[in-house]
């Protein structure tokens, strides 16, 4: 891995550091949900520029989770500019959907990245779950107790059916926060 992807990461946290911040400030459950991976990217980016290299595994740590939360950071701005007009904290209001929507996203990429083709009728009920998801931010309001459910009854019988475990990258990164003594 060359020096671009830490380069890419500063850039990243120069361009994104008044919308994290702001989240942060509020204590939102967005930032929150990211707590941790946020915590292992720092203390590899230190790490690397204090050492000057990282180990392989720490390379690819730091480089999935770096991917991660600009990709996901990525639609949060969408959300933000889009639905809310660049409010800050009308979008936090409503981080439990904007989460969902995430969640949405990361089944999505999951079940993209466990098998080479996905069915597409399970792809297609996550992407019903996303637009409905995302007409409600578009009116500014809360995902109903319902929808989140049946993100979980929908998720549950994809990974029962293909036999799948799902372990969160939000989880992945928590251990990693204890294996580095972070937490």
């Amino acid at each position: 891995m060359t020096d671009a992807l830490f380069h890419d990461y500063a850039n990243w946290i120069l361009e994104s550091s008044d919308l994290v911040e702001a989240l942060k400030e509020k204590n939102s459950l967005i930032t929150e949900r990211f707590k941790h991976v946020f915590d292992v990217l720092e203390f590899l980016y230190t790490k690397k520029i204090e050492e000057k290299s990282l180990q392989l595994d720490e390379q690819n740590i730091f480089e999935t989770g770096f991917y991660y939360v600009f990709d996901a950071f990525e639609n949060i701005k969408l959300v933000l500019e889009h639905d809310y007009k660049g409010n800050i904290e009308e979008l936090d209001r409503h981080a439990k959907t904007v989460i969902l929507l995430l969640d949405t996203l990361d089944f999505q990429n999951e079940l993209i990245g466990a098998i080479e083709e996905p069915n597409e009728s399970h792809m297609q009920s996550l992407i019903d779950i996303e637009h409905e998801i995302l007409t409600i931010l578009e009116k500014k309001e809360d995902a109903s107790q319902e929808l989140h459910e049946k993100l979980d009854h929908v998720t549950e019988g994809i990974y029962k059916e293909l036999e799948l475990d799902f372990y969160p990258i939000g989880n992945i990164f928590f251990d990693i926060a204890d294996e580095l003594g972070l937490l």
